[in-house]
């Protein structure tokens, strides 16, 4: 499919009442056409299915720079289509759209294809440490919603939660759930080294992220949080 292609089908699914409702919900200054997951995700198959590898990096290069939301979301998701395998130059592109991320809908619907990234290439996690100390927020956030397969059984969490360590005296709300997001799914089979973070930083931490870190915890240890919190 060409770019108008690609265009008109979007065009057929948006919503003006909508994309009003969605500049407000995401304090947007871009265009928004208003398009439900619904109605985009078939939309994006139909792309994938249709294109090879070189022609969907293509598509998702000129669709973001649109600079219109809806196809910025989907040029995210068709970068973490199966078809695309991690690479460099997958990479080398995510950060280019990184420059343009200015909130958490951009940002996590990009994580997928981070993460396969990451997978081919862990040396990425030395690139994303020094996102760590950004001036944009949304690059210090996307180290850690980056990074979530991290928090998995059976994978060494202790760098991303030194981290977030760093984070814990953050005052940006979106830093702090992130914060709390990660360590809910680390509580999911980890509860012992959760409550060790939290032992070491609860004090410093915003309600957001004591409120999300603490999710998965079972009552023994919801018990100690008690604790921790007089």
């Amino acid at each position: 499919m060409t770019l108008a292609q690609c265009i008109t089908a979007f065009k057929g699914v948006q919503d003006g009442k909508r994309a009003l409702w969605d500049v407000g919900y995401h304090k947007s200054r871009r265009e928004h056409w208003g398009i439900k997951a619904p109605d985009l995700d078939p939309i994006v198959k139909t792309i994938v299915r249709q294109s090879d590898e070189s022609e969907l990096l293509s598509l998702a290069k000129q669709l973001w720079e649109t600079n219109v939301f809806d196809l910025m979301i989907a040029a995210a998701r068709i970068l973490s289509a199966k078809k695309i395998k991690g690479s460099r130059k997958v990479w080398l592109m995510l950060k280019n759209f990184m420059k343009d991320v200015d909130g958490w809908a951009l940002e996590d619907t990009l994580a997928r294809s981070a993460w396969k990234c990451i997978e081919e290439d862990p040396k990425i996690l030395n690139e994303l440490e020094k996102w760590t100390k950004h001036e944009n927020f949304w690059w210090r956030r996307a180290a850690l919603i980056f990074t979530l397969p991290f928090a998995k059984p059976g994978r060494d969490p202790e760098r991303m939660l030194k981290w977030a360590s760093g984070y814990a005296a953050d005052r940006e709300w979106f830093i702090q759930k992130a914060i709390g997001w990660w360590l809910r799914d680390l509580g999911s089979h980890n509860p012992k080294r959760v409550m060790k973070f939290l032992e070491q930083h609860w004090i410093q931490l915003q309600y957001v992220a004591k409120k999300e870190s603490t999710r998965k915890l079972d009552n023994k240890y919801l018990k100690k949080i008690h604790q921790l919190a007089l």
